[in-house]
């Protein structure tokens, strides 16, 4: 696992036994400290919109956000096309959801039910001068029973 610095961001790059990478960029330090919670053992690997919306297979592109405080949700952002991954990532009976908003805009909640190890694709349209604000959630039915710490990422990376 590394810290790399980049002016006032700073970018974790997680490894995992799968070799699949993330990229997680924290906006303050004390969104760095929240995503400390150790990631699962394996992460999905989201590699584009299906049928379905949905994917596990494929390598992971960059994706900048974070995993909810208890480890079972990621929501991250790939500029690149500018997509919103909502991932479950614990076999614990919850499941993932995401707050996001752009350029400031309302908030948007969304939660999917999508079993340990499967992602949902938002696809959505933001200018390269905007940005996304997200926070990733686990719910268990309707109730919110973990959230992230706030992130705000670029429309450019």
């Amino acid at each position: 696992m590394s810290v790399t610095t980049i002016g006032a961001r700073a970018v974790r790059t997680v490894r995992t036994a799968v070799g699949v990478r993330v990229a997680l960029t924290a906006v303050t330090a004390g969104a760095l400290l929240a995503v400390g919670t150790p990631a699962p053992a394996a992460l999905p690997r989201p590699v584009g919109p299906s049928a379905t919306g949905t994917a596990t297979t494929g390598t992971a592109p960059d994706c900048h956000g974070g995993y909810s405080r208890d480890g079972g949700a990621l929501a991250c952002f790939v500029p690149y096309g500018e997509h919103l991954w909502v991932c479950d990532t614990r076999a614990d009976g919850h499941h993932p959801g995401v707050a996001y908003r752009v350029n400031g805009g309302s908030w948007v909640y969304r939660d999917y039910d999508l079993g340990n190890g499967n992602c949902r694709d938002i696809d959505l349209d933001i200018a390269e001068s905007g940005y996304i604000e997200l926070v990733p959630r686990n719910y268990e039915g309707s109730t919110m029973v973990s959230d992230g710490p706030t992130f705000r990422v670029s429309a450019q990376g």
